[in-house]
């Protein structure tokens, strides 16, 4: 929830005022304005609340957020998504037509086209990428225990997401590799860069599709266990969809060996589906994915709980099982611990 304790300045109180604004433009006159300006930059001239109000034609700002954080702070107040307690509950004065028109009228502020809706920011999977650029870093731990002869392997990668214009992002990932094959061995793996371009965002905010590729550069030691034998090109596209209350997220990439005639070509394919518990951004939401190399086959039931109130930290955790091949494959257990850096924790008072 990017930056709604600015947002949660918004309202003048409804009992002030003798007639309710019906259209979407009085609303925002009536109610908005005061703190965020007629023109929405939240520059007025005398300010009305002790935190900064939120700049609404800021799109990297406005844009991320899914319209049902912005209907649940308007609701319910500010505290409800630990944001500030300047914002109280406007639930019981407005209806929810209400409260989606003034939401349809704040986001006309943004006036720059191309900006994918956060309707479409689902909640992240462990393995499958999402389509949706943002701006995380996450660590994703995973173990798994092997056999006598192959041993066990931990891995710790960190990911760093950055996005760029309207729909883009580039990323840096660095995994820590432990293996446990004829005596403990540690070392960086091999280091990926990447980046991904939304293609496609349909209006309606049910669908969302990226492009992107990474680039896998020999960091490792090979004969350590801790790297691959070439640098790897992995073009993928990815793919979100709302159906109903659940999210359905798709991810096919193809891992091209660059410089070793003898590495293969393989195709990683991802399936997840899940959904939230509730519309709160600390809430419980539970998934499966389905997770495919070549004639590999895993399945991954998990559990992900957002941290704090306003989404800013988040943590996943599950169990990958392999159902195709399991002699070329072990039990993992996985997981991850995710923070959205361009959201508070924590909100002003």
């Amino acid at each position: 929830m990017v930056r709604l304790v600015t947002f949660v300045v918004m309202l003048t109180p409804v009992g002030v005022i003798a007639q309710i604004p019906s259209t979407s433009h009085e609303m925002y006159t009536a109610w908005c304005a005061s703190c965020h300006a007629e023109n929405g930059t939240g520059q007025v001239d005398v300010p009305t609340v002790t935190v900064e109000p939120m700049d609404f034609t800021d799109c990297s700002v406005t844009t991320p957020e899914p319209d049902a954080d912005w209907e649940l702070v308007i609701a319910q107040g500010g505290p409800v998504a630990g944001l500030s307690s300047q914002m109280p509950g406007y639930g019981d004065s407005l209806s929810g037509g209400q409260i989606h028109a003034l939401i349809s009228y704040i986001r006309t502020f943004c006036s720059e086209p191309g900006w994918p809706l956060g309707n479409v920011n689902f909640s992240r999977p462990i393995f499958t990428e999402k389509a949706f650029p943002e701006n995380e870093v996450v660590i994703l731990p995973s173990v798994s225990h092997g056999d006598e002869e192959n041993g066990g392997q931990g891995v710790i990668k960190a990911v760093y997401e950055r996005r760029f214009g309207t729909r883009g992002q580039f990323e840096i990932s660095a995994p820590w590799q432990i293996n446990a094959v004829g005596g403990r061995s540690t070392g960086l793996n091999d280091v990926t860069l990447g980046a991904k371009y939304v293609l496609h965002a349909n209006s309606a905010s049910t669908r969302i599709l990226s492009g992107g590729v990474e680039v896998k550069i020999l960091t490792g030691t090979k004969n350590q266990g801790d790297g691959g034998n070439t640098t790897a090109l992995e073009p993928y596209l990815l793919a979100g969809f709302a159906v109903s209350d659940f999210s359905l997220q798709t991810e096919l990439k193809i891992e091209m060996p660059m410089s070793d005639v003898t590495e293969v070509t393989e195709v990683v394919y991802n399936l997840y589906g899940g959904r939230d518990l509730s519309g709160l951004p600390s809430t419980w939401s539970i998934g499966i994915e389905l997770n495919g190399v070549d004639d590999r086959l895993a399945v991954t039931p998990q559990l992900r709980k957002g941290l704090t109130k306003t989404g800013a930290l988040a943590t996943a955790w599950g169990v990958r099982i392999p159902i195709v091949n399991r002699h070329r494959q072990h039990v993992q257990w996985v997981g991850y611990f995710l923070w959205e850096y361009r959201d508070p924790v924590r909100a002003a008072p």
